[in-house]
């Protein structure tokens, strides 16, 4: 297809040079129980470019009908103890908002449902979840949690809300700048409550030079400057802005500005340049192979983690592949990584035994990961990526 041409956030017509990874998965966290279906996912061109203005950098080949959000979607992370942490962490930023505890949440994009379980038991507010990807009943906690199969418009607001929250979803839409402003509708419908976005940092990605952190699945990237700069577009003001998750992610958390403004473009910071990623991460990448070749000797190696970095890394790897992945997930275990025939084990698979080297895609899971491995008597190597 001809890539886009203007910027989906900002409308800015000023792009860097491209940088393009060919012939990627489209569905990265997807249930696939055969090799044949694992290796059948179509493929995309991930063609990323930099907005000059805004500093958003986005896919301009991105087909938002071919990635699939149905009941197959599987993201979770929750089985992580390091995860659930963070979770607890920001709802407890979140009860620290008036009207909250006792009040009403709305959450675009609610995933499978547990954080906003966990977030309504936390505060004893009544929710309201919306994602098409969502399976389980319609309602939980004795009818306090309603789940919606569907998307939200500001037409579906039923009432007012103290807090609407949208973690990682604002990365996979392509027109993000309508969306923001379809977001800002809902806030008004709501009665102006408190909106909070979760989103990857670009800064991160760039620092960390991690390629398998580039994949279709995800349209946007934002340094934390575009992602203000596009919420004060759509007619929010920022009320706190900081990194979180070990500076993976980025907490937004806003309400509706009282008068419309233009804010100044950002422009693109000087350590969130695409191009600057492009070089390192090339360089990584080979680096790594390397490095994967050398420590497993002999024996065959894993990956841990079939979240989207690890299935990433997996089919950036077509001459090194590794036997297996890891999860602790159960909805994966048994399963097929996405564009391959890699079968995903649990952490207590006897396989483990056999590797010489497991990589670990997330570092911030490594203590954790280090400590199954132990418990499972793993005498091989291990590093992060």
């Amino acid at each position: 297809m001809k890539p886009r041409q203007d910027c989906p956030g900002c409308g800015g017509s000023r792009l860097t040079a491209a940088f393009v990874l060919p012939k990627q998965p489209v569905v990265l966290n997807y249930r696939f129980r055969s090799a044949a279906d694992a290796r059948a996912v179509p493929r995309r061109n991930v063609h990323l470019v930099q907005c000059r203005a805004c500093s958003l950098v986005f896919n301009a080949e991105f087909e938002p009908d071919i990635t699939p959000y149905d009941q197959n979607y599987e993201n979770r992370q929750g089985f992580s103890p390091v995860f659930r942490a963070h979770v607890t962490d920001l709802i407890r930023r979140l009860a620290q908002t008036p009207g909250v505890r006792g009040g009403r949440i709305l959450e675009v994009g609610c995933g499978k449902g547990d954080f906003l379980r966990e977030a309504a038991a936390t505060t004893g507010a009544r929710a309201d979840g919306y994602d098409t990807s969502y399976e389980g009943p319609p309602t939980d906690a004795g009818g306090r949690i309603r789940f919606f199969s569907s998307y939200v418009s500001a037409s579906s607001v039923d009432g007012q809300y103290d807090a609407v929250i949208c973690r990682h979803v604002v990365e996979h839409v392509p027109g993000i700048g309508a969306f923001l402003k379809e977001l800002a509708g809902i806030a008004r419908a709501a009665g102006d409550p408190l909106v909070v976005l979760e989103t990857p940092r670009f800064e991160w990605i760039v620092e960390n030079r991690c390629l398998w952190d580039v994949f279709y699945e995800h349209c946007n990237y934002f340094t934390q400057p575009a992602l203000a700069h596009l919420a004060r577009l759509a007619g929010f003001k920022v009320v706190r802005h900081t990194p979180v998750f070990g500076d993976q992610y980025q907490w937004l958390e806003l309400r509706l500005a009282r008068r419309a403004a233009t804010p100044e473009p950002p422009g693109i910071p000087p350590k969130a340049r695409l191009s600057t990623f492009a070089r390192a991460a090339r360089r990584q990448l080979d680096g790594l192979v390397n490095r994967i070749r050398t420590e497993r000797g002999r024996q065959p190696w894993a990956i841990w983690g079939a979240g989207a970095k690890g299935v990433a890394l997996a089919n950036l790897l077509p001459r090194i592949k590794p036997a297996c992945v890891v999860d602790s997930n159960p909805a994966k275990q048994g399963g097929v990584l996405t564009g391959t025939s890699i079968p995903i084990i649990a952490p207590h698979d006897p396989r483990i035994g056999d590797f010489g080297l497991v990589v670990i895609a997330n570092p911030n899971y490594a203590e954790e990961i280090r400590a199954d491995l132990a418990q499972a008597q793993f005498s091989g190597k291990t590093f992060c990526l």
